[in-house]
């Protein structure tokens, strides 16, 4: 059915562009299916799906969200993909895209069909860097809200939902 892209630099923290992604998609019928990241903690692959719904027949993003400490920025990689169709069912995922960029207050692109080499090259530099520590290995997420928690704590300071271990 055909690819689409979006690339972002954002000056925030990774947690700031991870928590805010998780909060979108769980108020967007988006479902993250996997959330992977690099042995140095500075990537995260997000695997989202939306299903079926009036306007779409459902379509898969794929986020590679990355750090770079020495520049303090982050970096987002949307790949889309439809489920089926063609054409028209592009807007769904452009809407979505548009929301997801103004929620985290850069600016929408227009998705492209072309794969971005420096937004590559940009991710194969990060995960060759060194681990970095910082906030991240005293944090966690929360799977129902998306929240940044200790990991001292057992339930989520915002939902109350019990944090995994």
């Amino acid at each position: 059915m055909g690819h689409k892209y979006g690339y972002y630099s954002l000056k925030m923290p990774l947690e700031e562009v991870l928590s805010r992604t998780h909060s979108f998609w769980a108020t967007n019928s988006g479902t993250i299916n996997s959330q992977t990241t690099t042995p140095n903690k500075l990537i995260y692959t997000l695997n989202i799906k939306r299903d079926i719904s009036m306007m779409s027949y459902g379509e898969t993003y794929t986020m590679k969200i990355g750090y770079n400490p020495d520049n303090e920025t982050t970096y987002v990689s949307v790949e889309v993909s439809l489920s089926f169709g063609y054409g028209m069912q592009w807007l769904k995922p452009q809407g979505k895209m548009k929301q997801w960029a103004l929620d985290l207050g850069t600016t929408p692109m227009k998705l492209e069909r072309t794969i971005a080499p420096n937004f590559v090259k940009m991710f194969e530099d990060i995960q060759n860097m060194a681990p970095y520590t910082r906030v991240q290995e005293a944090t966690m997420f929360c799977p129902s809200c998306g929240k940044i928690n200790s990991r001292e704590n057992t339930y989520c300071q915002e939902c109350g939902t019990k944090l995994p271990v």
